[in-house]
């Protein structure tokens, strides 16, 4: 996203000095700050509606998840403190999958002492490393008051992250529409506007054959 920004100062720099040049560039300059803006400007005004409103609707997109990820994580943070006693802020995304998996903190540290048995059957002291390093209590314990709480941690830890994650994929969709916008925009011939009129004499002799067209590129 820095890097965006950066390229779209730069770009707003840029364009006063193209901006009466009528020209391909000027086009791609304008695609850059806002997709359709440069077909827009060559004359091509369905094509920059077209790409405009798809700019619209991904970054309404992009909002909505972050925002329905935003209210599932603060549902989940709210559990943590409330049914298990621990705070989750700023947490591994590892540490809250050890929450959502065991009921307390007791239960995963029994768990962590058979991974050490079982790593060194015949080490005592390896056993004891391996515990203290892996081991979570203290300011790092819990203790879930039910298993549905847990379930519902869970439920809304799993949530969040689809939301979020479906934020970036939108939002790189919209990334994708803008590259397209620039290169279209590149290819458009500025010499022809979308909207265009022709008139002609199929039989140069009659004028009464006399043709007269309207259409738009698309």
């Amino acid at each position: 996203m820095k890097i965006f920004a950066v390229l779209l100062v730069s770009v707003l720099i840029v364009l006063p000095g193209e901006a009466d040049s009528g020209s391909r560039k000027s086009a791609m300059l304008r695609s850059i700050v806002l997709p359709g803006w440069g077909q827009m400007h060559l004359g091509h005004s369905t094509r920059g509606i077209v790409f405009m409103s798809l700019d619209a609707l991904t970054w309404a997109g992009v909002g909505l998840s972050y925002l329905e990820g935003t209210f599932n994580r603060d549902d989940y943070r709210w559990l943590a403190v409330s049914e298990a006693g621990i705070s989750v802020s700023g947490r591994s995304g590892d540490f809250l999958d050890d929450i959502s998996d065991y009921a307390s903190s007791n239960e995963f540290n029994d768990y962590i002492h058979r991974l050490a048995r079982y790593h060194y059957p015949d080490d005592p002291d390896a056993q004891r490393d391996y515990y203290e390093s892996h081991a979570l209590y203290g300011s790092d314990s819990w203790n879930w008051s039910s298993d549905a709480a847990r379930n519902q941690f869970a439920d809304r830890l799993r949530d969040s992250r689809q939301w979020f994650r479906r934020s970036m994929y939108i939002a790189a969709f919209a990334m994708v529409n803008r590259v397209v916008s620039v290169i279209d925009a590149s290819l458009l011939d500025e010499r022809r506007p979308g909207v265009y009129t022709s008139l002609s004499f199929p039989e140069y002799h009659d004028f009464s054959s006399v043709r007269f067209s309207i259409g738009a590129r698309f």
